[in-house]
């Protein structure tokens, strides 16, 4: 019965829902706004670095030394596209600010927030996106571009990658279900506390089997493009939504 259900939701879904997946397939070049010759633009390197020390200056975190930054994502690799960003990653040891790690990648995703909600800052009309990364997390890109050294610590081939678009939608679809009929339930009446189980159980199977994606094939993973998928078709922010309307009538 539910398979049926699932596959009946899949029929619903328009095709616009599903057409960012077309924005995983790869370009035949890097994209030419940054790149010449699989060097980044000059002028583009200098602003990058700018905006990151900047952030990083903002961070006032003392005496930690900034080891590197790092431009990667879609825009260093051949998977570029209109729902691209510039991924900018501040490589630092987060253990020379505080012996608990924890505490502070979350401080430091609390700063990261309120960051995008104060500044919008686009290059060649892509927004810029940073990331504080822990000199010892393993990064899961096959492009990574080195700011500081001027050269690719990664650098991207387009060799043995072909997106499964038809395993992507049928994954994906079975999320899309989840977080529609969520929405269904709250528009029917039920509360934060009927639901929180659903939506914590919800959240975590879509995080795991993103980064079980990662750890095992990549950023090119069918896991990982399902992510991208449903925060490229307005899924993801749709229940984030939901879980902070949810959760704030409970209050009312």
């Amino acid at each position: 019965m539910k398979r049926n259900i699932i596959f009946k939701h899949f029929e619903d879904f328009t095709q616009a829902q599903f057409e960012p997946i077309k924005s995983f397939r790869l370009q035949d070049d890097l994209n030419e706004d940054f790149w010449k010759d699989s060097e980044l633009d000059s002028d583009i390197k200098k602003e990058l670095i700018k905006i990151a020390e900047d952030y990083f200056q903002d961070l006032d975190l003392g005496e930690v030394e900034l080891e590197d930054i790092i431009f990667t994502g879609s825009l260093a690799n051949f998977n570029w596209s209109k729902y691209s960003d510039i991924d900018l990653h501040l490589v630092f040891d987060f253990s020379t600010v505080n012996n608990d790690t924890n505490l502070v990648r979350k401080y430091l995703d609390a700063v990261e927030k309120v960051w995008k909600l104060q500044h919008e800052i686009k290059i060649k009309g892509y927004d810029v996106e940073i990331y504080c990364q822990d000199i010892n997390q393993k990064h899961f890109s096959t492009g990574v571009y080195s700011l500081y050294n001027d050269d690719w610590l990664e650098k991207p081939t387009k060799d043995g990658f072909e997106p499964d678009e038809e395993g992507i939608k049928k994954k994906a679809s079975i999320y899309m279900t989840s977080i529609k009929d969520l929405e269904k339930d709250f528009e029917d009446g039920e509360t934060y506390e009927e639901m929180e189980q659903r939506i914590k159980k919800l959240w975590k199977k879509i995080k795991d089997g993103r980064q079980a994606g990662l750890e095992k094939e990549g950023e090119f993973s069918t896991e990982n493009l399902v992510f991208k998928l449903l925060r490229r078709n307005g899924y993801i922010e749709r229940f984030m939504n939901l879980k902070r309307k949810a959760y704030d009538k409970q209050y009312k």
